[in-house]
């Protein structure tokens, strides 16, 4: 069987059939006929794949891909150029998880990154403008986790503490992010992806449904 014979797919969201449609362009012999074959496929990997077009380099990704699974035979069509093959085929260093011990669990290993980042800035400007996403992101990981607002002050004081003084708030202006509005706009998210997910679950068993009825048979 085909199916069978075929190797590994280097990309399986796409699909078999993309990859033998692939294969079949890239036996092409009429250089007109591979790059419009080429370009159909990439308008359907797209089409199976709608989530990739939140990314806005979404095209780039889809010809280097494309370029990926023809080993390089269809890059000469890519708009984008032809993706190096030391990175494409390398593997990435191993990832060494960080054990050692947060000292504020409450906000997580970033915000202590960004805080030991921000001690080692001398420019005034971009230390306050560095205070500001961190006291934000605080603020934000309270109202998540609590599902109540805070006072921006008590932000302002917990940093001055957990830093022992190194790191303080010196704007007096400085409104941080809306609880309601920040919520508001969380909520409006997750609603978005719960109907897009619900949207591409209905659409698989349409699919499946219309699969059915087209192999059943009807008898007077």
């Amino acid at each position: 069987m085909e199916y069978i014979s075929n190797p590994t797919l280097r990309f399986p969201e796409y699909g078999r059939n993309i990859q033998l449609l692939i294969d079949y362009t890239v036996r092409l012999e009429d250089p007109d006929d591979q790059e419009k074959s080429a370009k159909a496929i990439i308008t359907t990997m797209g089409n199976l794949t709608p989530q990739i077009k939140e990314n806005p380099d979404y095209k780039h990704i889809l010809w280097d891909h494309l370029s990926i699974m023809s080993d390089y035979k269809l890059a000469k069509y890519s708009p984008y150029g032809a993706p190096d093959p030391e990175l494409t085929d390398s593997k990435p260093e191993p990832i060494i998880p960080d054990t050692d011990p947060m000292k504020h669990p409450t906000f997580g290993r970033i915000i202590e990154r960004l805080i030991e980042k921000c001690k080692t800035i001398e420019d005034l400007d971009r230390r306050n403008v560095l205070i500001e996403t961190i006291t934000n992101h605080m603020k934000k990981s309270y109202v998540v986790w609590n599902k109540e607002d805070i006072n921006d002050e008590v932000i302002f004081k917990v940093l001055k503490e957990i830093t022992e003084g190194e790191l303080e708030v010196t704007d007096e202006n400085l409104k941080l992010i809306n609880a309601h509005d920040f919520m508001k706009s969380k909520y409006k998210l997750n609603q978005q992806n719960n109907y897009r997910n619900q949207m591409n679950n209905n659409r698989g068993r349409f699919n499946n449904n219309n699969n059915q009825n087209q192999n059943r048979r009807y008898y007077k």
